[in-house]
């Protein structure tokens, strides 16, 4: 019919898919066996790291060791070397002479102030009484025997003189005491020891190891002739007109007169360039009779054709 509108129609097909068929995961299977191995494994390489600990372990132990022996051997030498005058200066001495000579003068109807004079020399925690002391003495002559060390303790020996009732005593004591800078503290009571011996030969001359001997005569000859008027202008000259020769200048001027330098007792080694000479001079103070005869050790530094003093020293 004219007018009617056209209908279109759509016809869709679903398409039927076949269904799939579930698939179920398959259970994990441990083998025993397998497993066994791992721990084992595992165990091993555990024992294996910990003696590895343990090795590592003995040998800081054994460093550890040695670390100690050495430290033990370098204050042994430490004490060695802070032995002697090097613990000693003027301030000490003073300090050490004063209280040796307080501490061992006493009065027993004056204990008190006895104790009150003692007391400021010793270190805060030392204890001290009126019965430290309970006998009268005065003491009449204090030498100084030597200041060394004692399990790294700086000590002072005295040999003393001591007046008691009228009856005179010798005694050894040492003294540990303590130094910071200007200040000085006694840590401990005096006490009797035996005399120490300083009389040995411990070291070699200080200027001993001078090097090798030149072997050229002429080098030699011009080195000795240079030194001989090198001491001689040393002998004569001021301080400020030895600056011409060397470093450090250093002149007598006068205050004593050269009485011998011979040749034959100039020793020359080093090298050509940079020679060193050891020497003994005689001088007399001037004005006096009284001779000295000392070493001089020189380093020396070729200029042109003379030589320049690099260092001088003296023993």
């Amino acid at each position: 019919m004219r007018g009617l509108p056209k209908l279109k129609v759509n016809f869709e097909y679903e398409k039927k898919q076949k269904d799939k068929a579930v698939k179920i995961p398959k259970a994990h299977v441990y083998n025993l066996s397998k497993v066994r191995k791992i721990v084992v494994g595992l165990l091993i390489i555990l024992v294996l790291y910990f003696a590895y600990v343990l090795v590592l372990a003995n040998g800081v132990a054994i460093k550890n060791r040695e670390l100690r022996h050495n430290i033990t051997n370098l204050t042994t030498r430490l004490d060695k070397a802070s032995a002697g005058t090097t613990s000693y200066n003027p301030i000490v001495g003073q300090y050490l002479a004063n209280f040796v000579t307080a501490y061992y003068t006493f009065d027993k109807t004056k204990s008190d102030a006895w104790l009150d004079k003692v007391t400021p020399y010793f270190a805060k925690n030392v204890t001290l009484s009126s019965s430290t002391n309970t006998e009268n003495m005065k003491l009449l002559q204090a030498k100084l025997n030597g200041i060394f060390t004692v399990d790294s303790i700086k000590t002072a020996q005295y040999n003393l003189t001591i007046d008691n009732d009228g009856k005179q005593n010798a005694m050894t004591v040492n003294v540990p005491y303590t130094q910071d800078n200007d200040k000085l503290t006694v840590i401990g009571l005096p006490y009797v020891a035996n005399e120490i011996d300083s009389v040995g030969q411990v070291g070699k001359a200080r200027f001993d190891k001078t090097g090798k001997t030149i072997n050229d005569e002429a080098i030699t000859a011009k080195v000795q002739k240079f030194t001989k008027q090198f001491v001689q202008k040393y002998v004569s000259s001021s301080t400020k007109d030895m600056s011409l020769f060397m470093n450090n200048p250093v002149g007598l001027d006068n205050a004593v007169d050269l009485v011998n330098l011979d040749e034959s007792d100039i020793k020359v080694t080093g090298s050509a360039d940079k020679p060193i000479v050891t020497t003994k001079i005689t001088v007399k103070v001037h004005g006096s009779d009284i001779t000295q005869v000392q070493t001089i050790y020189l380093e020396l530094k070729k200029q042109n054709s003379t030589y320049f003093v690099t260092k001088f020293l003296q023993a």
